[in-house]
């Protein structure tokens, strides 16, 4: 063999060097997979996140002051739907306003 040239590498030598690929799936794993995948997604779809207010050292969990405001007004409206919810945060008096419907207004402390 001339020098400064390499020899071709066999096809036993270019098989050990491969290094192995993940093995491949059985139709039972596939079917798991693909509903593990749909869990998932539906999951992600209908996911809401938790909103925290934090404020001089305290945490309030703003979810729970959307249900306290619904109750709220639910207490004093009893047949009227909410069709429409704005809540206004005013930390530093610990208290949070509402408005439903563009008409009814009240407020919550926390």
């Amino acid at each position: 063999m001339p020098r400064g040239k390499k020899a071709a590498p066999t096809e036993a030598a270019a098989a050990e060097r491969k290094k192995p690929g993940p093995k491949p799936l059985t139709e039972a794993q596939k079917k798991e997979r693909a509903k593990q995948r749909a869990e998932e997604i539906k999951k992600a779809e209908n996911m809401t996140p938790a909103l925290i207010l934090q404020y001089q050292g305290a945490d309030v969990d703003l979810q729970e002051l959307i249900e306290r405001a619904k109750a709220a007004f639910k207490e004093q409206h009893k047949r009227t739907r909410i069709t429409d919810l704005k809540l206004y945060f005013k930390p530093e008096e610990r208290t949070a306003y509402y408005v439903v419907n563009e008409s009814f207004d009240g407020k919550i402390e926390y």
